[in-house]
C-alpha cells in the first residue's frame, strides 16, 4: 500500500479552478451598459485588465489597501478613456455583479470530487471579500473545502507568508513536508508557497514560457495531471 506525500492542497481560486476571466467579462459589459456607456470588450476589457493587473500587484507589494483598489482601477480606466463617470458608483455595481457569476474551468469539479476523500483542501485566494464569498458559496465544489481563505478578510495577500501561516492554524496543521499549494500564478501562487517552504505546482494550461527565475516543485498543464503528481 503506497503512502501519500501530501495531505493538505491549497488551491488557488482563480484561474485554477475558477473561470474568473468569464465573471469578469460578463461584469464589466453589464455594468457598462447599466451606465449606459456604450461597450467594446476588445478595447474596455483589454484595457480594464491591463489597469486592473498592475494595481493588484500594487495590492500584493502593500502600496495600495484592498479598499483603495475597489474604485482606484476606475478611476485610472475612465482617465485613460476619457470618460466622467463617478468610480466609487461604478465601483460598487461592478462588484455587486462580479460576486453573482460562479464559472468553473473544465473538470475542476471532477478533479476536487475525486480528491476530496483523500484530502484536506482549501482554497486561497487574493480578492475581495464581497467578491469571493458568494461566488464561492454558489459553486458546486464549495463544500467540498475545509476553508476558505480570502485576502482582505486577514489583510495579507499572497505571496506574503503570513496568509499561508493563517491558512495552517486555521485547519490545525502543523507540518509543511506535505503540503502543496496548486496555483496559475508564479508570483503570488508558486512564489507565495515557495516563501513559505512548501511545495508548488504550477498550473500553465496556455503553456508560457516560465521567464522569471520562479522554479515550481511541479509544472502542469491540465487540470486532471495533478492526480497523476498526486499518486
Amino acid at each position: 500500500m503506497s503512502v501519500r506525500k501530501y495531505k493538505v492542497l491549497l488551491f488557488d481560486a482563480d484561474g485554477t479552478l475558477f473561470d474568473f476571466e468569464q465573471s469578469e467579462r460578463l461584469a464589466l459589459q453589464d455594468t457598462f451598459h447599466d451606465f449606459s456607456i456604450a461597450y467594446d470588450p476588445d478595447i474596455h476589457m483589454r484595457l480594464y485588465q491591463e489597469i486592473n493587473s498592475k494595481i493588484w500587484i500594487e495590492f500584493e507589494e502593500h502600496t495600495i489597501t484592498a479598499d483603495a483598489l475597489k474604485t482606484e482601477r476606475f478611476r485610472r480606466l475612465f482617465e485613460r478613456l476619457k470618460i466622467d463617470v463617478d468610480p466609487i458608483l461604478f465601483s460598487d455595481r461592478y462588484l455587486n455583479m462580479l460576486s453573482q457569476n460562479s464559472f468553473l474551468l473544465d473538470h475542476a469539479a471532477d478533479m476536487v470530487v475525486k480528491l476530496f476523500h483523500d484530502y484536506k483542501m482549501v482554497l486561497i485566494t487574493n480578492g475581495l471579500s464581497s467578491v469571493q464569498h458568494p461566488r464561492f458559496r454558489k459553486s458546486a465544489i464549495f463544500q467540498y473545502f475545509d476553508a476558505v481563505i480570502v485576502s482582505e478578510d486577514i489583510g495579507i495577500a499572497k505571496p506574503h507568508v503570513g496568509i499561508f501561516e493563517h491558512t495552517m492554524k486555521r485547519i490545525g496543521h502543523d507540518q509543511k513536508n506535505d503540503v502543496l499549494m496548486i496555483g496559475d500564478n508564479l508570483r503570488s501562487d508558486i512564489q507565495g508557497g515557495m516563501n513559505f517552504g512548501i511545495d508548488t505546482c504550477w498550473y500553465n494550461p496556455e503553456m508560457k514560457k516560465n521567464l522569471n527565475g520562479i522554479t515550481p516543485t511541479y509544472e502542469i498543464n491540465h487540470l486532471l495531471e495533478l492526480e497523476h503528481i498526486l499518486r
